[in-house]
Parts: C-alpha cells; sequence; structure tokens
C-alpha cells in the first residue's frame, strides 16, 4: 500500500469512515469528498485536486483512490503500523471546528458540507465574471445559478459563509 494511501485511510477512520464498504452509497461519497476538500484548508494537503461538478468540488483521483483502499485493506492492512502526528490530527480538530453543524441550523450534513465546500470553492477557485467581488451576495448569486436546489437556502448558505468566516477561510483560501 502506498505511502499517499495510508495517510487517506488513517485520516479517514479519523474523520468516522471506519467501514469503506459504506461507500458504496452516494451520500457517503459526498461527504467523504466535502471533508477532504475542507480538511486541505486547513493546511494538510493530501495532494487531491478539484473540480466544480454537480454537487461542487469534486476529486476523482480522491474517488479512485478511496476505492483502490477499499479493497487494499481486506488484503493489506501495512496501515495498521502507522499513526497520525499531533500536528495532523490538530488539523483534523480543526476540520471538526469547521463542519460541525451550527445548533440553530436545520440541515442534513451532506447538504451543510456541500454547501461549505461550495461557497468556499466559488469564493476562491472557480473563474467566473463576479469572482473579484467578494461578498457573500455574488457568490451566493453564482451558487444559486450553479445550484438552483440553493436558490431558496439563503440562510443555511449565509450560516455556512459565517462559519467559514469566522475560520478565515473567506478572507484566505487555507489557513496555511
Amino acid at each position: 500500500m502506498n505511502k499517499g494511501r495510508i495517510l487517506l485511510k488513517l485520516v479517514l477512520e479519523k474523520i468516522g469512515f471506519t467501514d469503506l464498504e459504506e461507500i458504496s452509497n452516494f451520500t457517503t461519497r459526498k461527504i467523504l469528498q466535502k471533508n477532504i476538500y475542507l480538511l486541505q484548508l486547513t493546511g494538510l494537503d493530501l495532494g487531491y485536486r478539484y473540480n466544480w461538478y454537480l454537487k461542487g468540488p469534486y476529486c476523482p483521483a480522491l474517488a479512485d483512490a478511496t476505492f483502490t483502499l477499499r479493497e487494499e485493506i481486506k488484503y493489506d492492512n501495512e496501515f495498521n503500523e502507522y499513526e497520525l502526528n499531533s500536528k495532523t490530527i490538530r488539523k483534523l480538530d480543526k476540520l471538526d471546528e469547521i463542519t460541525a453543524l451550527p445548533d440553530a441550523v436545520q440541515a442534513e450534513e451532506s447538504e451543510w458540507l456541500e454547501l461549505l465546500a461550495s461557497l468556499h470553492y466559488l469564493k476562491h477557485i472557480a473563474y467566473w465574471a463576479g469572482k473579484n467581488d467578494p461578498r457573500f451576495e455574488k457568490v451566493f448569486e453564482k451558487l444559486s445559478k450553479s445550484k438552483p436546489n440553493f436558490a431558496e437556502k439563503e440562510n443555511l448558505a449565509r450560516a455556512a459563509w459565517k462559519r467559514l468566516e469566522d475560520n478565515g477561510l473567506v478572507e484566505h483560501k487555507t489557513l496555511e
């Protein structure tokens, strides 16, 4: 098993993906994709690069690595010889802080993570005409056009924007 997939396995376990058979479920894969996208914003670069897709930022290489990992761990337990260092654990703790659903917010985990990742991606990575205007309203307008299912969820999107802002991810592309 290569070192990248060993690290991915350890990270996935830490964020709650202990049974990779569950990645057969679309919603589970979406949650996994958004968690890794947001984790990399903390400064833990796992090497995955994202494109804009139907449900926001998506990385085909991560999908491939996860499915490969699912098969590898059936026959190879080399990852048991490794553990995450304290710096990585701190970044995973920061991910928890970023992704925790606020008490006052009613949303499914997958929807919340999709909003966090999509707003960040549109603000900092995607190329579009209004990108130079950093206000929530402009980013939300672009989000609503790209994802009409969020057009009526401005309050939820504002809560996600505030979470990004509170964690320095509106002003900065990453935390490092």
